[in-house]
């Protein structure tokens, strides 16, 4: 699995979203390269990581603590922070603090959970995917970005590091979408017991922002800021005040 390190200070690792891979964090970690050692990670083929066998959340999870320290703060974003609270669970004492942007502890609506996308929507996008996978990572950037103020530069600049420079392999985009479909751990969620940030932006239409204040609910040791105007890329469109939360809660949790 490759992961980029750079930085010096307290170990931060930064976990990206589906469809992507750690240059998500790109601008955002020119920030935080001061003050922390960043392990930015590529999820499994996506970036330069290879295809893990079998592609499994657990097996992910136990790769990726192969290969970062202890006592570490985990920063994941959408899919990424679902891989962070696994983690988290799996592994109680390597983790320090949880950073869960614009994710959510189950990505379909079901039975007594209104806040996921409709299983309806979600196998017209797997069999789109299957069919033509560029043409529907477009489609999935289209709608991280529709209700952002900046989308047109935004998305630009997605599909030219995304779809250009570093595409995911076909199989890393099924692999991984079948672990947003079948994760779900609304019931484990009450076993986190470190502190917590959650961040989410009230015009995401990916992760509902009300999943955000529902495991703000669930998690003791939380705290919760929600963007009014951002949609699911929360710390790219506010970067700096992304930045300045998580610093704040890190230094002060």
């Amino acid at each position: 699995m490759y992961i980029k390190i750079i930085g010096k200070g307290r170990p931060v690792v930064l976990i990206h979203g589906w469809g992507m891979s750690g240059k998500i964090w790109e601008e955002f970690s020119k920030l935080m390269i001061s003050k922390y050692k960043l392990y930015i990670i590529d999820l499994p083929g996506m970036g330069k990581s290879e295809i893990i066998e079998p592609y499994k959340i657990d097996n992910l999870i136990k790769k990726i603590h192969e290969e970062i320290p202890e006592k570490v703060t985990i920063i994941g974003w959408s899919l990424g922070g679902q891989i962070a609270m696994k983690y988290y669970l799996k592994y109680p004492r390597a983790v320090n603090y949880l950073v869960c942007i614009s994710s959510t502890p189950c990505f379909l609506k079901k039975n007594g959970w209104e806040f996921g996308v409709s299983n309806n929507f979600f196998l017209k996008f797997k069999k789109d995917l299957l069919n033509n996978w560029q043409k529907t990572l477009r489609k999935f950037f289209l709608l991280q970005t529709q209700k952002d103020e900046d989308k047109e530069n935004t998305l630009k600049r997605l599909e030219n590091d995304f779809m250009d420079e570093q595409p995911p392999t076909k199989e890393g985009l099924e692999k991984s979408l079948e672990i947003l479909e079948k994760v779900d751990i609304r019931k484990d969620i009450k076993n986190i017991n470190i502190p917590t940030l959650i961040i989410g932006g009230k015009q995401d239409t990916i992760s509902d922002y009300k999943a955000s204040i529902w495991m703000k609910s669930k998690i003791k040791e939380s705290e919760i800021f929600i963007f009014d105007s951002a949609g699911h890329i929360p710390f790219i469109n506010y970067q700096r005040e992304c930045f300045q939360l998580i610093k704040k809660f890190i230094k002060t949790g």
